[in-house]
């Protein structure tokens, strides 16, 4: 005698997501910094303002050296041109999607900074890419066994 096994059954695939997805901010980016800039963001200090609403959600934060933060990029979304590839200062062409430009389809930021302190619902960091007053969507804590990829590949040029 044989024994029938079942065939896993596939899921059906999920529909896409159709129309927008609104997303709320959950605090604020304070720095000195006024407009975007293409080097340097590794010396800006800025304190990220969480809304007091989510000042719970940060328990324990303060144990972690690094936080990944993603945020929204509001003055690209006014700017004038949305191309599809950027040259870069190398000569080379790429695509809005291998480039680290804000002048992106949905103009989302995310940065993995050193995260120096937690006083209260407020987030001082180092080396945030994002100007003053910048919508912030959602922080994660850096997790080296996720996030570092050791052997990743990048183009020379």
């Amino acid at each position: 005698m044989f024994s029938r096994r079942r065939a896993k059954e596939e899921p059906a695939p999920r529909p896409p997501v159709q129309g927008p997805v609104l997303l709320l901010p959950i605090g604020h980016v304070r720095n000195r910094v006024t407009k975007s800039r293409p080097r340097g963001w590794e010396k800006v200090e800025s304190v990220i303002e969480v809304l007091p609403e989510h000042t719970a959600r940060l328990a324990g934060l303060e144990k972690y050296s690094h936080i990944i933060v993603v945020f929204y990029m509001d003055l690209a979304a006014d700017a004038p041109g949305k191309p599809e590839t950027l040259t870069l200062e190398s000569g080379h062409e790429h695509g809005i999607f291998a480039t680290r430009s804000q002048l992106r389809p949905n103009h989302l930021g995310v940065s993995a900074v050193e995260l120096a302190g937690v006083e209260g619902s407020s987030l001082r960091v180092r080396g945030l890419d994002a100007i003053d007053g910048t919508a912030v969507l959602d922080i994660k804590p850096y997790l080296p066994e996720y996030d570092s990829i050791p052997r990743a590949r990048i183009p020379a040029g």
